[in-house]
Order: C-alpha cells, then structure tokens, then sequence
C-alpha cells in the first residue's frame, strides 16, 4: 500500500510540473503571437515577467498616434492563489488641466449613491487616500471629490466639480454601447478622464490577440469621439 500512495505521488508531482511545462510553453505562444501582430502594426511590444511582488505588463504601443496598452496579471501565491489582472488603453494626448470623469456600467441610483457616501467618507482620511491613489494612480484628491451626475444616457456616470460633460461625447459612442453589450457589469469596460489622459480600462485580462486588437480599435474610437 505504501508503495502505491509513493508511486500516485509520484505520478501527481509529474502531472503538475507537465501542467506548469505546458502553461508556460502556451504563454510563450501567446507573447510570440502579440509581439508578431504588434510588428505587423508598426506598434511596440515589450514582456515585463512577475518579479518582487511586481505583476507582469506586457506594454504595446503606437508611436505615431502615442496611445498605450497594459496587460497586467500578478499571482498572489501567498494569500491562498489569488490574482489581480486588467486591462488598460491610455491615450496621454487627452490629458486634462484639472479634475476627472468617469463613466462605467448602468448601477441603480441607489447604488450610485452609496458610492458618493463613501466617496465622501474616503476623502477625509488617511487610508481612504491611500485606497484612491492606488485605485486612480496618485490622484486620490480629484477622486475624493467625484460625484454621481445624474441625468440621462447610458451608463454610470461620476464627475469633479465642472467636469460633469466632459464624457458627453462618447456616452452614446456606438462602439462603447457594443462593448458594453451582453456582458454583465464586471466585464464592461470604464472611461476615464484625468490628468493621466483618456483611460479605457477593464477588470480583466485579454490574452486572444483578436480580443487585444478589437479593444485597441476600441481605445481608438473612443479618442477620436472626445477629439470631436
């Protein structure tokens, strides 16, 4: 019996390390495959692995129409195999002087006002900055002041004082309605705009390179709405 337990242990410990041959053969796959259809573009590409707690990025970019993309996953072994992944197009040429916009998914009112509660709550303290520097990338003060605008039009829509238009024009953008349509909230992507530039940012990473190049056209729609 006890060499029966040794020997499936044995064969367990071959079958996980095949798995994790194979994950990292098939991630290589999908590098090889980004990196070729970045090249065809005329984009950079660049592969940053998971390294001192730091998560992998893998960056694309166009230098001629100076937008970004960000492919970032970090595998949290030690808080029981958690991870933390998204996905972000950043077009700086869109950057305002002052305050932000940003505009999600369709929440009920009440929803929405529990998020200007604790908005309101986050604000004043100092973890509560802590949290909104991390979540918006240092601009916990202009988040600490966003608010729900109420009002007509797809999706959620939270504002700084005298920024509350300044997602006007891609509220009804067809190619947002289409990105947002059949999927539940988590899966929709988010609009942002700070002093950061244009963020079009979703809670998830893509790893097709059709699903990268349609969120790229994305991005790029959604700059030339707000370019007017």
């Amino acid at each position: 019996m006890e060499i029966f337990v040794a020997a499936v242990l044995i064969l367990a410990s071959f079958a996980g390390t095949g798995l994790i041959a194979y994950a990292i053969r098939h991630g290589q796959k999908r590098r090889e495959a980004l990196k070729a259809m970045s090249a065809e573009r005329g984009w950079t590409f660049d592969y940053q692995p998971q390294s001192g707690g730091r998560g992998s990025r893998t960056v694309i970019s166009d230098p001629s129409e100076g937008w970004e993309l960000v492919l970032y996953y970090r595998s949290n072994s030690s808080t029981g195999g958690t991870s933390s992944h998204w996905t972000e197009f950043t077009q700086p040429r869109l950057a305002l002087p002052d305050g932000m916009a940003l505009l999600g998914p369709d929440i009920p009112e009440k929803t929405a006002a529990m998020a200007d509660m604790m908005l309101d709550k986050m604000g004043g303290g100092g973890f509560g900055q802590m949290v909104l520097n991390k979540v918006t990338g240092g601009l916990a003060a202009e988040a600490a002041d966003l608010r729900s605008v109420p009002g007509d039009g797809s999706g959620t829509l939270f504002a700084t004082p005298g920024r509350e238009t300044a997602l006007d024009a891609v509220r009804e953008a067809p190619e947002l309605l289409e990105a947002r349509s059949g999927r539940n909230e988590a899966q929709q992507p988010i609009v942002a705009l700070s002093r950061h530039g244009m963020r079009l940012r979703l809670r998830h990473i893509l790893r097709r390179p059709e699903e990268i190049d349609g969120f790229v056209d994305l991005g790029r729609a959604v700059t030339r709405w707000l370019d007017g």
